[in-house]
Order: structure tokens, then sequence, then C-alpha cells
């Protein structure tokens, strides 16, 4: 199975320095396009991660992926992207003090989980991580394949009650 706290780590590479160089005067569209580099970058990662994993092969053999799959990528792309422009507004009708954009800024980090199982496990509605539940995804609930289903499985702390409401109806039909 795919490391998801490495996938994780890969977008905030890119994400620390460059609200790190927001913080020291740097400008904000140079600071956006860095966002949408590690964005684009960790989302296609994370993705085809999950289709190597549903494949059962090494991510290396992923060379390309198919239409539809490049599609569901770059819809979730595109769903990113806009919760990006909302915070170069923020951040541009200074909105934000530096502390709270760094935070909000590690939070695209935690979106790679989604598009990582939702790559794994195409015909589920729903996957930790991918913006559906009340918590946005910035829980640390996870997937887990076990006996013939797959399981909504809870974090150790806090979880919103929607996630809780999924991992009630687990578990879900394996494909």
């Amino acid at each position: 199975m795919a490391n998801l706290e490495t996938l994780r780590a890969q977008p905030l590479t890119l994400i620390g320095p460059a609200t790190q160089t927001l913080a020291d005067g740097g400008s904000i569209s140079v600071w956006r396009r860095a966002m949408e580099v590690a964005i684009r970058r960790s989302q296609t990662a994370s993705f085809i991660a999950g289709i190597a994993e549903r494949l059962g092969v090494p991510v290396s053999a992923i060379k390309k992926p198919s239409r539809a799959e490049r599609k569901e990528l770059d819809k979730r792309i595109d769903y990113q992207l806009k919760y990006l422009d909302k915070f170069t507004a923020d951040l541009r009708a200074g909105a934000l003090t530096m502390a709270q954009a760094q935070a909000r800024a590690d939070l695209y980090a935690g979106a790679v989980r989604g598009g990582y199982y939702e790559a794994r496990y195409p015909s589920l509605n729903q996957v930790p991580g991918d913006g559906q539940t009340v918590c946005l995804g910035n829980c640390k609930c996870t997937l887990d394949e076990r006996d013939k289903g797959i399981y909504w499985t809870l974090n150790a702390g806090e979880s919103c009650p929607d996630c809780v409401e999924m991992a009630a109806g687990s578990p879900y039909a394996k494909e």
C-alpha cells in the first residue's frame, strides 16, 4: 500500500518555502504559482499511486493515466485550484495573518488522500479527504480493505459526524 504520509509530505516541500517567501515580503502572484505547482504535482502523484495500487503494479509502471483517469484527475485538480483562488483573494484582501495563511496552505497536503483513495477505489462515491464531509477532509480517516469489504476507519482523535456516519456504513463493497 502507498505510504500516505510520504505522499502528504511531498507538497509541503514546496508549500512551506513558498509561504515563507510570501511572509518575507514576496509576491502573492509568485506564491500562487508555487502553490499551483504543489497542488498539481501532489494530486498527480497521489492519483497515480492509487491507480498503481488498484492495478497491483509499481508506480513506475503507470506511464500515463487513461483518458478517463486523466479527466478525473483534472477535475480533482480544478477543485483544489478553486479553493486556491479563494485563498489568494483572501490574501490580497489582507484577511489573513501569515500564521493563518501557513496553516491554510498546509491543508492542501491533506487533500492528497482524497486523490489516492478516489483512484484506488473508483467505485466509491465518497472517500476520506475528498472534501465531501463536514470536516472537508481535514480529518485523518482512512479506508482499509479487510475481509470482503472496504472500511472507513476513523482517526484516533476527533471525527466529524459525516465521517462517523461513513464509518458506521462500512463495509463498502470491493470492486
